[in-house]
């Protein structure tokens, strides 16, 4: 029986909501399907160094899905399971906008909603045969890669799919929330929103009966509804609450993502509360009325404060959520929704700066206009300011944003609404408070960062040049430029133990304590001993603690790339290789 690892990643850089883990749905779909395929499937969520290498690596096939932010931890996973010949699959929404970036580390990739394709793709892999006929899937023929047409997008029957088989992870602590779908695709268009293009903008429901019957699985625990806008259309919303409390489901209580209109219809608001609800997630985006319009919000502030005061009538906790960075947003406009979220009467806060996502029209603007700092992705997670605001500094962007999570998780707000919304509103701010605390530890390095992306000469800045010929007399040539914070090392010729020590020591005096990120390009480095290639992986692991990503690229001739891959513990930096 052929072994199927799928894995969900999780990205090194830290930010405030890292603490929740709780998978999105696309792989334990996936992995339902396979299970029935007759595949033995593992699941696993996490970054690189805390999975259980010697079980993936025993794998036959490895399925990686990605977001923009944890596609570096993917890309690390996929050249290290490369370099071991495993074939692997990415996914997800960073692949599918970014499928030739995605290609440079993977063997396929599937484009968009994977329900119809993994499958096929599975089964032509380990078969041998070319997967020419599956729709969205990329692959390698002839040393290029090729990009089958997507099939007509937005196509999936819901009620097609098996349920997600949650079971399937490994080793995992129990889910302390169940995720449940029940719909696919969102209508309103936000232009730094990603799931639009992704998933329509016609909404997909699942049968009611079929969701009651998959919230039975669940008694007695808490549920997450995933979808975009779980109100998006009340009577089918009212339908599935009303089945909830007929069947008695009894959930623990439950949360969704919600639009600020659900508030104004009276009876849904019943049923919510009757059903068990005691969260809400709303995009509230903007105190900022020019804010809201750029952002294509079709919403206005006293819409805003009219949900926030009716959830509350009935017991219904509001988790409001901003975006700071807009065109017309100033650093007034930061502190002045941090005064307007107190005064609401906001429960809990995620602020977040404007993130330009690939395949979003915001992306494509920013990128146009030049004003995107960083194609870092795993800062594109709404914590780090990667773009040029119009009307403040990057760093002013950053700074203010870190000021309004520890004004509003301050410990004299910690009781604020709990006469309103009770413990659970104590508890949440008091998590925000530990977190955001946390979160200013472990990211003071990233202000340092922001300076170094702006207004600096984009030519490769030379810092070293040199011809190292230790006693024995072999020859190493090593170049080492920086560019925009980046560093590039460029290895040519023939290494020995020796001449290893001797790097060792040269990049030991000359790199700084801690860089975000190195680029080594080994292509023309060959060895002359066994030792001294069981001596590189140690080299690039004591590299490794010295920065926050390390890239390597690797010619792909070179018969030591699959060692180099089996001596290193775990994925902890990029293998690239230079032709296929």
């Amino acid at each position: 029986m052929a072994k199927i690892v799928l894995i969900e990643p999780q990205s090194r850089a830290d930010h405030v909501y890292k603490s929740v883990r709780m998978p999105r749905l696309g792989l334990p779909l996936l992995g339902a399907q396979l299970k029935a395929a007759g595949y033995s499937v593992s699941f696993y969520m996490g970054q690189g160094a805390s999975l259980p290498w010697a079980k993936i690596i025993d794998a036959d096939l490895v399925g990686i899905s990605t977001t923009t932010s944890t596609s570096r931890e993917a890309y690390r996973m996929a050249g290290y399971l490369r370099s071991l010949n495993i074939p692997v699959v990415l996914g997800g929404i960073h692949a599918t906008y970014m499928p030739d970036e995605a290609m440079c580390y993977a063997d396929y990739v599937v484009r968009g909603e994977a329900d119809r394709s993994f499958l096929p793709l599975v089964n032509a892999i380990l078969s041998g045969a070319l997967p020419g006929d599956i729709p969205g899937v990329s692959y390698w023929q002839d040393d290029v890669p090729r990009h089958n047409p997507c099939a007509e997008p937005y196509q999936v029957d819901l009620n097609e799919l098996p349920l997600p088989d949650l079971t399937l992870s490994e080793g995992q602590k129990p889910l302390r929330t169940i995720p449940v779908m029940t719909s696919r695709g969102c209508p309103f268009n936000c232009t730094f929103c990603s799931v639009t293009p992704m998933f329509g903008r016609r909404y997909r429901f699942r049968d009611p009966d079929k969701i009651l019957e998959e919230l039975a699985l669940y008694r007695g625990r808490s549920v997450f509804f995933c979808d975009d806008n779980f109100t998006a259309n009340p009577a089918r919303s009212k339908q599935l609450l009303r089945g909830m409390i007929s069947e008695k489901i009894g959930l623990k209580g439950w949360g969704a993502q919600v639009r600020v209109d659900a508030a104004r219809d009276e009876e849904l608001l019943a049923l919510m509360r009757q059903a068990g609800a005691n969260i809400v997630y709303i995009g509230l985006e903007s105190i900022n009325p020019a804010t809201l319009e750029q952002y294509n919000k079709q919403q206005t502030v006293d819409d805003i404060i009219y949900a926030i005061q009716r959830f509350h009538e009935y017991g219904i906790r509001v988790h409001g959520m901003f975006v700071f960075g807009g065109d017309s947003d100033t650093v007034q406009t930061i502190r002045d929704t941090v005064d307007f979220a107190l005064e609401a009467g906001v429960d809990s806060v995620q602020f977040l700066t404007l993130t330009p996502l690939p395949g979003t029209p915001l992306f494509a603007q920013l990128e146009r206009e030049g004003r995107l700092l960083t194609k870092e992705w795993e800062l594109y997670d709404g914590h780090h300011a990667v773009f040029q605001p119009a009307q403040m500094t990057p760093e002013q962007l950053q700074e203010e944003t870190l000021l309004a999570f520890k004004r509003f998780y301050s410990l004299r707000n910690l009781f604020k609404n709990h006469a309103v919304t009770g413990w659970g509103t104590v508890l949440y701010r008091g998590l925000g408070w530990w977190l955001v605390r946390s979160f200013e530890r472990k990211n003071q390095w990233y202000s340092r960062q922001l300076k170094q992306l702006q207004n600096q000469d984009p030519r490769p800045v030379p810092l070293l040049y040199r011809l190292l010929k230790p006693a024995s007399g072999v020859a190493l040539k090593i170049s080492l430029t920086e560019v925009r914070g980046t560093l590039y090392l460029r290895l040519r010729g023939a290494v020995n133990r020796i001449a290893l020590l001797e790097l060792n020591k040269t990049l030991k005096a000359l790199l700084p304590r801690c860089c975000f990120h190195l680029v080594i390009n080994a292509e023309g480095l060959r060895f002359d001993s066994e030792q001294a290639a069981q001596n590189f992986p140690r080299f690039l692991e004591r590299l490794a603690e010295r920065v926050r990503r390390l890239q390597v690229i690797l010619a792909a001739e070179m018969n030591y790339a699959p060692k180099l891959g089996r001596r290193l513990k775990a994925p902890r930096f990029e293998l690239l290789f230079s032709k296929r």
